[in-house]
């Protein structure tokens, strides 16, 4: 199998769009798709250091309760570098 049929694809739920304004990740998830076919898949919440919106709780149905529990995203982003092990990664909305 060749590293083009072995793929992450990814999306992150965030506290807005700007993280040059203080906007953090709260959630990633993820699925391992070789051939084709999901083989496995990766879901954390992320606790962001900060309380989300209304908006965003209205938006994505993660509330700050939900996040008070999470890892911290360096925990989360550590746990996911080694889920990604050497696949390609393919995002939604992602920008360089």
């Amino acid at each position: 199998m060749s590293n083009a049929d072995r793929v992450i694809v990814l999306d992150f739920e965030t506290t807005g769009l700007s993280p040059d304004y203080g906007d953090r990740a709260i959630e990633i998830g993820a699925v391992r798709i070789e051939a084709g076919k999901v083989v496995d898949r990766f879901q954390a919440l992320m606790n962001p250091g900060c309380l989300i919106s209304g908006f965003i709780e209205n938006y994505t149905g993660i509330n700050n309760q939900m996040l008070e529990k999470a890892l911290p995203c360096r925990e989360v982003m550590t746990q996911f570098a080694d889920f990604i092990e050497d696949y390609n990664l393919v995002a939604h909305n992602a920008s360089l």
